[in-house]
């Protein structure tokens, strides 16, 4: 696949071109998707709910990975300007008051997308169309139980749930495996994992980006196999990445760093990123994602930042109720880091699911931090437009009032998987967040609105 003829035009050029098409017009439904081997599920960013990918059809056709059924039939509303349900986080971003771009413009701009304009319109909604974004998961190996996580997605809360069995919450879905997505066959036989290593030659080529994710990458062996394939199979183009929680044994942070400096001296790929998440900082961050120590965290990123072994490192920070307290800390200790190393990013986005540890169900009077953390970013040197719009951005969603009888339903549920949360992992929310005490007594008063015992 070849890139268009495209003359160099400004930003405001191309934005008015995407929505000349139509203004739910989003390149990325074509040239990116993310993969769930371990389920067989497939998406197309990572705001969307994820959909089943038809056994039978990888079975002769692994192309029907990324272009499924389903994809082809939102790609149709995509181009007949009919906004499709399942992105509603950039609809939500698209009409809040003022200017700002949503993810679809953004990921519809990013280099791997835009230039390809012209062959995405070529292929239309019933084409099989070759990713240039590709993301997959493996398996749901994973030694965190973090707050927002599933069971599909993290080993360690599957082993939770198997235990404990579901929250006491109306949205009782929550950290549960989704039967929706379950599968039965043996690893070795997993028809989606086949499919994808007979499919991977043909697109190889194709690909801008290969971005692997979890569970906890570094735990799976299939990362390892990836890397050794780029070893065999140079592709200049390739940008690779990997999420990591940095959590890891430091065995295992030397065998991969030992494979990222043989990838480099034999100039493999164009280039390796590293994608690590943390949402606060210290004992708020280890709150948030059950197994994190902030402090091997912090170790880890400095090895990885001094390793030289990546083009960009990128901080991923998922916004909930528990990171309102000290964003501005950690606003601060990332500018810290960036200072000496520029090749920092900062990337935040707002927590979707589940919605009752959303960050807007807390009260103006919560805020804050995230206005101190604006007022940092916006006064330093080190931080660009493009860390500076997401954090905008967030703010702007935080400021639009929730319906309150649906805020407090959120506030009931808050407090059951809280108090819950605190008894299977001995924890004790309160202590440490005392910043969040009035807002909680509110989340009980709630509890007991709706006829819950707190």
């Amino acid at each position: 696949m070849k890139k268009g003829n495209l003359k160099e035009v400004t930003q405001k050029e191309k934005v008015d071109r995407i929505n000349k098409v139509s203004k739910s017009f989003c390149l990325a439904k074509w040239t990116q998707v993310t993969l769930d081997l371990l389920h067989g599920t497939n998406h197309s960013c990572h705001h969307p709910k994820r959909h089943a990918i038809d056994e039978a059809t990888v079975l002769t056709n692994p192309w029907a990975l990324h272009n499924t059924a389903f994809k082809k039939e939102v790609r149709e509303e995509m181009l007949r300007g009919i906004r499709p349900k399942e992105c509603d986080y950039c609809w939500n971003i698209e009409d809040t008051p003022g200017e700002h771009y949503s993810d679809r413009i953004v990921k519809s701009l990013d280099p791997w997308s835009y230039p390809y304009f012209q062959d995405v319109l070529d292929c239309g909604s019933k084409g099989n169309y070759a990713p240039h974004y590709l993301e997959v998961m493996f398996d749901n190996a994973c030694n965190f139980s973090c707050s927002y996580c599933l069971a599909d997605i993290s080993s360690s809360i599957k082993k939770e749930m198997q235990e404990f069995g579901p929250y006491p919450v109306q949205r009782s879905y929550h950290r549960m495996e989704d039967p929706e997505w379950k599968r039965s066959f043996k690893a070795k036989e997993n028809p989606f994992v086949l499919a994808f290593w007979k499919w991977l030659p043909e697109i190889w080529d194709n690909l801008h980006v290969f971005r692997i994710t979890g569970g906890e990458p570094l735990l799976s062996k299939h990362t390892y196999n990836v890397l050794n394939y780029c070893l065999d199979h140079p592709q200049k183009k390739l940008e690779l990445a990997v999420n990591s929680n940095l959590g890891v044994e430091r065995d295992r942070i030397e065998r991969f760093l030992s494979l990222l400096k043989e990838i480099n001296q034999k100039k493999a790929i164009k280039s390796f990123s590293l994608y690590a998440s943390v949402d606060s900082v210290g004992a708020q961050a280890e709150y948030i994602r059950e197994g994190l120590n902030y402090d091997t965290f912090l170790h880890n990123l400095q090895i990885f930042l001094e390793s030289q072994t990546c083009e960009f490192i990128t901080v991923m920070v998922t916004f909930s109720i528990f990171s309102l307290p000290k964003i501005d800390k950690l606003i601060l200790e990332i500018e810290k880091l960036k200072k000496s190393f520029p090749n920092l990013i900062l990337d935040m986005s707002y927590l979707r699911e589940p919605e009752y540890l959303r960050a807007n169900i807390g009260g103006s009077d919560l805020h804050g931090p995230m206005i101190s953390a604006l007022e940092i970013m916006d006064k330093s040197s080190v931080f660009d437009d493009f860390e500076k719009n997401k954090c905008r951005r967030i703010f702007n969603w935080l400021r639009e009032e929730v319906d309150e009888s649906e805020r407090d339903s959120l506030r009931a549920d808050f407090f059951g998987f809280v108090n819950e949360y605190d008894k299977r992992y001995k924890k004790s929310f309160l202590n440490i967040f005392p910043e969040l005490k009035e807002f909680f007594i509110e989340c009980k008063r709630a509890r007991f609105l709706f006829g819950q015992k707190p």
